[in-house]
């Protein structure tokens, strides 16, 4: 037994017990009250809305069982729903309403789902773009370090002359020096 059909009996079981203690209360203090009226506590059990959309869909169950329940779970009232009750026979009377009405539901949803369709094609252009754009990028970058790549390993090949100028009297500074030292 789930959580909920626990709840549910646990619910109507205190009902009971509280529709006895009313009474009693009643007739308690209103002595000259027939005998047969009674106080009842009403009660509505818990549902949850997938399992009454699978019943109803599955035609277990009708709209004026699955409405009401569907209603109550969503925190309706008993006017609102019996509201909602009135609501939906008159609809049901009127079939062609009820046709129409459905025609235009799927119109509204196939207009919402191009439009759907529609924006996220536009995301997607705009992601691929920029995708693209990243790409570019990338390969830009792979050009200039594959140029500089070239650029070094043709330098490590053919040294050229340094632009330097060359010291007078052939003898680099480096050794002049050391010489001096050892003197």
């Amino acid at each position: 037994m789930s959580q909920l059909q626990l709840l549910n009996s646990t619910v109507q079981s205190l009902a009971l017990a509280v529709n006895k203690v009313l009474t009693s209360c009643y007739h308690a203090c209103y002595s000259n009250a027939p005998e047969g009226d009674e106080l009842v506590l009403l009660t509505a059990p818990l549902a949850s809305t997938a399992e009454v959309e699978t019943l109803f869909t599955n035609g277990v169950i009708d709209i004026q069982s699955a409405l009401p329940c569907a209603l109550h779970s969503l925190g309706f009232s008993a006017v609102e729903i019996e509201g909602a009750m009135t609501r939906r026979l008159k609809a049901d009377k009127g079939a062609a309403n009820t046709e129409l009405m459905t025609a235009q539901t799927q119109q509204l949803v196939g207009d919402a789902d191009v439009a759907l369709k529609s924006a996220q094609t536009k995301k997607t252009e705009a992601e691929v773009a920029a995708v693209e754009a990243g790409v570019e990028k990338t390969q830009a970058e792979v050009g200039k370090v594959n140029a500089d790549a070239k650029k070094a390993e043709h330098d490590a090949k053919a040294p050229f002359p340094s632009a330097a100028p060359k010291p007078a009297g052939g003898a680099s500074g480096s050794s002049s020096s050391s010489s001096a030292k050892k003197k």
